[in-house]
């Protein structure tokens, strides 16, 4: 029975988030009930994949999970168009389900687990995930005046677990996980200090703490597999060199 439900969660609980994320636009006093709701049932798909494989790996990505979903209720908030709304409601809830159908091949360790590669899937989303939660944070900050010293705690709590999930599906012992993911985060954390000096607006701002966490992660992680070389450093130097003037030729400079 619990298999059955294991296997029928990834199909229809992204459903039931996209229902989840529409109904904050209807009852929008109860938005803490629907995302505490949301946490709850996402957590029992974890908990029956520990019942069923043992394995406690499942909790680091239970709480990566939290940060997934969280991100969805909190980014919808600040998109101004109703296009915009559904396009990311339904991209974001597809997202959900790839990562859900990823862990369970993951864990049960199927034939499907080169398709549906969690350790791929986990870099890209983190990706994403720290990009528009970031975009979300500054834009409080910006027009709410949402507390700035807040705002650096959520970015480092959310790129510390973040960087950890991506090391343990990696093979980093605990020890080495908790320091690179602690240094990798106070690095995006003094990155993220220096982007709210510049005069831009605050996607630039996400989507620049989202190409440094990307490239330091990438290269930490190849590192960790003794197969880092001068080759591999400078396709990331180029693709970040490509990407920030990609933002600076596009971008819309101020706020």
């Amino acid at each position: 029975m619990i298999f059955i439900l294991i296997r029928i969660f990834p199909f229809v609980f992204p459903i039931v988030y996209f229902i989840f994320l529409k109904l904050m636009f209807v009852f929008y006093n109860n938005v803490p009930w629907l995302v505490t709701t949301a946490l709850f049932i996402n957590f029992w798909y974890f908990l029956f994949i520990y019942s069923k494989t043992k394995n406690k790996e499942v909790f680091v990505f239970l709480i990566h999970s939290f940060i997934f979903v969280i991100t969805g209720f909190f980014y919808v908030l600040i998109l101004g168009s109703q296009t915009f709304i559904n396009l990311f409601l339904v991209i974001w809830s597809l997202l959900y389900f790839l990562y859900l159908e990823s862990i369970f091949h993951y864990f049960y360790d199927t034939k499907k687990v080169v398709v549906l590669n969690l350790k791929n899937i986990v870099a890209y989303i983190n990706l994403i995930t720290l990009f528009f939660l970031v975009a979300f944070l500054i834009n409080i900050h910006i027009f709410i005046n949402f507390s700035i010293g807040l705002v650096y705690f959520g970015v480092f709590i959310a790129s510390f677990l973040l960087v950890f999930s991506r090391f343990k599906i990696n093979g980093v012992s605990w020890q080495k996980n908790l320091l690179y993911s602690f240094l990798l985060s106070i690095m995006i954390i003094e990155v993220l200090v220096a982007v709210l000096f510049l005069p831009v607006s605050f996607y630039v701002s996400a989507v620049i703490i989202a190409i440094v966490y990307y490239v330091l992660s990438s290269i930490l992680a190849i590192s960790t597999k003794k197969a880092l070389n001068k080759m591999v450093i400078w396709q990331y130097i180029i693709f970040t060199l490509i990407s920030i003037f990609i933002i600076a030729i596009t971008s819309q400079w101020g706020l």
